[in-house]
């Protein structure tokens, strides 16, 4: 079948490109089968000795749950990069969320917004490790992905329309509101996720995190020695004794 589905996109003068996906498991055996294919040469030698010549257009897609089959030359070949949840971390996607933000906000703006970011974020995940529960289990990255989400809801409002070529007007008071959509973000992408029975502790210590408080040392929360700067409290428009916690506001 697959030798059928190559000859037929080989064969075919679209200019449109073609897909060749693997969804399942990397099988040792027959994996190695596919080297001509995969290396420079890209062609599938078959065993009646016919030899299907790959075009420009075509792309061989491996989709794996691991690579514990595969040998090295064919991650070479694939160009696979195998990066697990706990060492990539969760920074590197507000790295590179706050990068994508600088091609329409002041650097400075989206600097000061990243390190808020982070702060606000290492924190929550580490105090939701060690005094949260997840109904479904979230990690670092799981978090920061929600955050994120959350935020773009905001951001859209100052990304430029292509469609209409409308210039955006960044209000003044750009710094103030993108805080509050952090903290907006931070409270539904983290504390939305917890349980009911923990969710009340996270309320508690974001409360205390947005006012400025050392939640570090009150709760012992091991940053390691890049997570020691402090920041000032931020502002809430609002009279947070008005409420009965943070999941009772809303950002608009």
């Amino acid at each position: 079948m697959l030798a059928i589905k190559i000859r037929d996109c080989a064969e075919s003068e679209s200019i449109d490109r073609k897909w060749i996906i693997f969804d399942g498991p990397v099988d040792a055996v027959w994996i190695e089968n596919m080297n001509t294919v995969l290396d420079d040469n890209k062609k599938l030698c078959l065993n009646s000795g016919q030899i299907i010549k790959l075009k420009p257009t075509m792309t061989i897609m491996f989709q794996v749950d691991d690579l514990s089959q595969a040998s090295p030359a064919t991650v070479s070949r694939c160009g696979m990069v195998l990066l697990e949840s706990q060492q990539l971390g969760h920074s590197v996607f507000v790295t590179s969320y706050c990068a994508e933000l600088k091609r329409y906000l002041d650097e400075k703006l989206c600097d000061k917004l990243c390190k808020i970011f982070h702060h606000v974020l290492d924190l929550s995940v580490a105090f939701t490790t060690y005094h949260g529960k997840f109904p479904c289990p979230g990690t670092g990255a799981y978090l920061a992905n929600h955050m994120i989400r959350i935020m773009e809801c905001f951001m859209n409002a100052y990304k430029p329309k292509h469609t209409d070529g409308e210039e955006i007007k960044i209000p003044g008071d750009v710094d103030e509101r993108l805080t509050n959509a952090l903290v907006y973000a931070c409270i539904w992408g983290i504390g939305g996720g917890l349980d009911e029975f923990t969710r009340g502790n996270y309320d508690l210590f974001l409360q205390e995190l947005i006012n400025g408080e050392d939640v570090r040392e009150k709760y012992d929360l091991d940053l390691g020695p890049d997570g020691k700067e402090n920041y000032p409290a931020m502002k809430i428009p609002t009279k947070l004794g008005e409420y009965k916690s943070l999941f009772d506001l809303h950002f608009d």
